[in-house]
């Protein structure tokens, strides 16, 4: 129904662009989770090993795929895990949240490797005080501690919440390199890229890899056709609801594609598509199978491409993001699904 193209190109060349952005000594950490994206887990990870540092993944079959595709990187799993001799047994990082966990692997005499995760306002996962960080340390003096992290709440165009957050998580790193001076301390969020505060030892980044930020290349082309061309007068009605209404002649597009492939119905009356460069606005409510377009300003348009998605000016990831009022991440996907 679209023609989907993914360019490996640009997410290498993102990495490359942003590893210059990045403090001297910061490693790099691939998010490849919920398949890296929409992307495929394997060839993106196969694709970006060498230029990065270290994959995080959000669950333990996501680590154990990697392993299996012959990732030998450091993999750090960021959700809940439970299953505690798997992950030892693939050599997979654990993220530790709670003491009950903590409580657990000490009872049960196990030790994977470990990164503590703290909540600093994101209220998802993590360790919510210091008195609970004394806890998890007493009851595991002796445990293989390699990091110590958070996730950002906030992007960067948000400093004074992005700065609390930090100031929040210093209060956790100082009582952990006091113990365990060796341990990697890190943040992430795509969106701070541009604030070095929040480099540390390590970032982790996700969306950025496929052009999830404005300064990075959209890695993914959307096209589709134009199928049915009609001529209409000012005061009709077009698509469900009439939710469009003609303020003159026009001519309108039925483009291939729909909800059921990605062009959310949030695109109505949002976002524009390109046709023979001319941005043509979308009209009328998304249908499951295909939409509407102003082709007024377009020469002979039947049968004509339509860029949706594209590394271009006015319709790259961000772009869509913005002119629908979502995220990156929600619109690829919805795209690769």
């Amino acid at each position: 129904m679209l023609s989907v193209q993914v360019n490996l190109r640009a997410i290498t060349k993102n990495i490359v662009a942003i590893k210059k952005r990045l403090q001297p000594n910061t490693k790099f950490c691939a998010v490849v989770k919920s398949n890296a994206y929409g992307f495929g887990l394997e060839r993106i990870s196969r694709l970006i090993a060498p230029l990065v540092d270290c994959f995080a993944v959000m669950t333990l079959a996501e680590g154990i795929a990697l392993r299996n595709y012959g990732i030998t990187h450091d993999i750090l799993i960021l959700g809940v895990t439970s299953d505690f001799a798997t992950a030892i047994k693939y050599n997979l990082i654990i993220t530790l949240n709670t003491v009950a966990e903590a409580k657990y692997l000490s009872q049960n005499h196990l030790r994977p490797r470990l990164h503590i995760a703290v909540n600093t306002g994101m209220n998802r996962f993590g360790l919510n005080s210091v008195h609970e960080l004394r806890a998890v340390l007493q009851l595991l003096p002796d445990a293989y501690w390699e990091g110590c992290y958070t996730h950002l709440a906030y992007e960067a165009d948000h400093p004074d919440q992005v700065a609390q957050a930090l100031k929040n998580f210093q209060k956790f790193t100082r009582i952990v390199k006091q113990y365990y001076p060796h341990v990697l301390l890190h943040a992430g969020c795509s969106g701070v890229i541009n604030y070095p505060a929040a480099h540390l030892d390590m970032m982790r980044i996700g969306k950025a890899l496929y052009g999830g930020t404005r300064d990075t290349q959209t890695a993914l082309t959307i096209k589709s056709k134009i199928v049915a061309v009609k001529r209409i007068k000012a005061g009709t009605t077009v698509g469900y609801n009439g939710e469009f209404i003609a303020s003159q002649n026009m001519v309108i597009g039925i483009v291939q594609g729909g909800y059921a492939h990605g062009i959310q119905r949030q695109f109505s009356g949002q976002a524009s598509v390109l046709v023979d460069k001319q941005p043509c606005p979308i009209i009328g409510r998304v249908c499951m199978d295909c939409f509407f377009i102003d082709v007024s300003k377009v020469n002979k348009p039947l049968g004509k491409t339509v860029t949706i998605l594209a590394n271009h000016h006015g319709q790259s990831l961000i772009d869509l993001a913005h002119a629908t009022q979502t995220i990156p991440c929600y619109l690829l996907q919805g795209f690769r699904n």
